[in-house]
């Protein structure tokens, strides 16, 4: 964004009062500072910034606070240019009771319906996705209230955010699960299913609770449930064999297979190529004591 521009819109914004009205976060002027701060983080264009500098220069459709009137446009395109200015205007005149559902355009200044250009429209994505953030970051309320809807709308128009927006809706809207810290397989005999962990696997079995068994590797672990006295609260249908795991060893593959083999557990599969949560994996199957399927895999 040229300084002199942007020095301008600042000048522009303040003479019109823009630094004295409230905003969650301080003042309007901060917040549109912040967007636009947020957009050049993104690598959006200087035309994209310019308009979320000014992008309530008219009003939204939930900050209905003009900082001027929409026969004064020409006062905004020969602060910003046209093109900007179209995009605050597109952005202002957002119906979001028809946009947020299905990204359907209702100007709300004159009812009738609008068809944006992939730019315009990826632009509006871009603007909208750094307002709506620095708002939630900076009010928890509206973030409880609205969060889960922004994020669905976010979700649905994925397509036209760049993956650097993306992910920041995803840190501010989304629940983020970090990892996998257990799992519980119900077995029909809990001894039997330790030693097999154990002495195939290499897993350390471990006491906890009232009497209860799990067995850790890693920074995960697996629970024992035994049928039929199963811990509450449970999976609605716990059955032994009814689990599909994939297990990441740090051993070459090839001793895996042959410490298998000396412990007397058939390999019913493989080395096959597979795909990971991280990419291409090769991977060995082998059945439990319940006749669990159980993938044992390396990443290439």
């Amino acid at each position: 964004m040229a300084a002199d521009t942007f020095t301008d819109s600042t000048t522009f914004l303040t003479s019109k009062g823009a630094a004295e009205i409230p905003h969650p976060g301080g003042t309007l002027l901060q917040h549109l500072q912040r967007v636009a701060a947020q957009l050049k983080d993104w690598g959006a264009d200087e035309d994209v910034r310019f308009a979320g500098l000014c992008h309530a220069t008219y009003g939204t459709d939930g900050y209905d606070r003009r900082l001027l009137d929409l026969t004064d446009r020409a006062t905004l395109i020969e602060t910003i240019g046209s093109r900007a200015e179209a995009l605050v205007y597109l952005y202002a005149s957002c119906d979001r009771a028809a946009t947020y559902p299905a990204l359907r355009f209702v100007d709300r200044f004159t009812g009738r319906p609008v068809e944006p250009s992939d730019a315009e429209l990826a632009a509006f994505l871009l603007i909208t996705a750094a307002n709506e953030i620095d708002v939630v970051r900076h009010n928890a309320d509206i973030r409880a209230e609205h969060g889960a809807g922004l994020h669905a709308f976010f979700t649905r128009c994925r397509h036209l955010l760049p993956p650097i927006a993306w992910e920041a809706v995803k840190e501010t809207f989304a629940v983020r699960i970090a990892s996998l810290d257990h799992l519980v397989l119900t077995v029909a005999d809990i001894s039997r299913t330790i030693d097999f962990y154990r002495d195939a696997l290499g897993m350390e079995p471990v006491a906890f609770g009232d009497g209860r068994q799990a067995l850790t590797f890693g920074s995960s672990k697996i629970n024992l449930h035994q049928a039929g006295h199963e811990i509450r609260p449970h999976a609605l249908h716990p059955e032994p064999g009814s689990a599909d795991l994939c297990l990441i060893t740090s051993s070459p593959l090839h001793q895996v297979a042959a410490h298998l083999t000396a412990a007397g557990v058939p390999i019913e599969a493989g080395p096959v190529p597979r795909t990971g949560a991280l990419g291409p994996i090769t991977s060995l199957y082998i059945r439990d004591p319940d006749h669990n399927l159980i993938e044992i895999a390396t990443y290439d």
